[in-house]
């Protein structure tokens, strides 16, 4: 967070804040347990397959707009949800953003069109959006120094403990109808409450700028500026989720095109991925306390590490050292951007910057299948195994990204302005 001023209500509101006990833990659980929807919509691609079922005379195009469409919504509520933290309170905010998701996700079962099924979804997809930067931002609103850095990688452990909660009950519930894996949003409505039981009304305070204030041009505060770092981080994610993507798309067929492993090894291996994931998280805190913000390079580096492990080795011992550096080092990575785009804002607009990082990791997320086309078009190199050669590359390239932003960012100091 800057160093500058700002608003004397922000601090009054963080001061209101529990400090201590267990109403201090009760804060920090609510707060984490908003990450655990984020995953809540992507994770529905496995009931994609029975859609068909009842929609036979349905294209896959249209079976899977049934998440694709969603997940778009959610993109655009992300940038929404930032911008509009700062006027009607970021606890009422998240309290909106997990009541959609629950409605959105609960309700389509009762519907009979898949159409209507996907529209009522995409109300699903916009409640998580809207949560999405407050997930992260929060943490750097209402907490500082070390346990604003443990507190951060556990937020990244909780998305994937999230994920894991919610593809976890849908196959269970799918052992018996799979209509019924609607019930699995009724996990959003406990985060509502959650939230609404242990998140102080405070919270709607911190970097929220009201009319009055506004109009009265004798009280104008000076607001931070929407730093570099804000943009910056927005550019770095396209590039690193691109390259992270042809480890969700290709691994598998990578591993069967070596010869030797196969494709449930290769599960296995992400498995690794997942778990090195969720334990790295609450590490996170422990190893920023040593390395700072230099923590970022270490973790690109260690995906591009366990990237070119797996392009180029095809032994079983290898590709698992190579998911542990991968999966540590992306639980990582996440946290480092949610700081790095936060490093010169306040409270004001602390959401919106969280807001580009979960957005340019978003687009970088839809783009994977396209690059390994196109580059497959201009190199002649149509191998998934030796693609993540290309990812690879890909995290060499945000490694300097961060170093020339670095080096430029310490030329340039912070900048205020008076509010317009």
């Amino acid at each position: 967070m800057s160093n500058e001023p700002v608003t004397s209500g922000a601090h009054d509101a963080v001061a209101a804040l529990p400090q201590s006990g267990g109403a201090r833990a009760m804060l920090k659980s609510a707060i984490l347990s908003l990450s655990l929807l984020l995953c809540s919509v992507s994770v529905t691609m496995a009931v994609v397959s029975s859609l068909k079922q009842d929609f036979p005379n349905a294209s896959t195009m249209e079976l899977q707009s049934f998440v694709n469409v969603p997940v778009i919504g959610g993109i655009i509520a992300t940038l929404i949800g930032g911008a509009f933290a700062s006027k009607i309170g970021k606890k009422n905010l998240c309290l909106l953003g997990t009541l959609l998701c629950f409605a959105g996700g609960f309700l389509p079962m009762f519907v009979p069109s898949l159409a209507l099924k996907i529209v009522l979804r995409v109300i699903c997809g916009f409640g998580v959006g809207l949560i999405q930067p407050l997930s992260a931002s929060l943490i750097v609103d209402c907490f500082k120094g070390r346990e604003a850095d443990t507190m951060m990688g556990i937020q990244s452990a909780m998305v994937g403990l999230g994920a894991t909660i919610f593809s976890s009950a849908i196959a269970g519930i799918m052992t018996i109808d799979w209509h019924y894996f609607y019930f699995v949003y009724f996990f959003a409505l406990l985060v509502f409450f959650f939230v609404l039981a242990f998140v102080p009304n405070s919270v709607n305070e911190i970097g929220r700028v009201h009319k009055s204030a506004q109009a009265d041009s004798a009280t104008k505060a000076k607001r931070t500026k929407m730093p570099l770092g804000a943009y910056f981080g927005m550019v770095l994610q396209i590039v690193f989720a691109t390259g992270y993507g042809f480890y969700t798309v290709n691994l598998s067929l990578a591993a069967e095109e070596t010869g030797v492993i196969t494709a449930v090894q290769a599960a296995t291996v992400m498995t690794v991925v997942s778990i090195s994931s969720f334990i790295g998280g609450f590490l996170f805190g422990f190893a920023k306390r040593f390395v700072g913000m230099f923590i970022g390079i270490i973790a690109i580096a260690m995906e591009a590490a366990g990237l070119f492990l797996w392009a180029n080795t095809a032994s079983l011992g290898a590709w698992y050292a190579a998911a542990v550096l991968f999966g540590v080092g992306f639980c990582w990575f996440m946290p480092y951007v949610n700081f790095l785009v936060n490093e010169h804002t306040d409270p004001t607009i602390s959401a919106q910057a969280t807001s580009y990082a979960f957005f340019g990791n978003s687009v970088g997320s839809f783009l994977p299948t396209y690059a390994f086309a196109a580059l497959g078009a201009l190199t002649g190199l149509t191998s998934t195994w030796k693609s993540l050669n290309e990812a690879g590359v890909m995290m060499l390239i945000c490694i300097v990204m961060v170093l020339v932003f670095n080096a430029f960012d310490k030329k340039k100091p912070a900048t205020v302005e008076a509010a317009e």
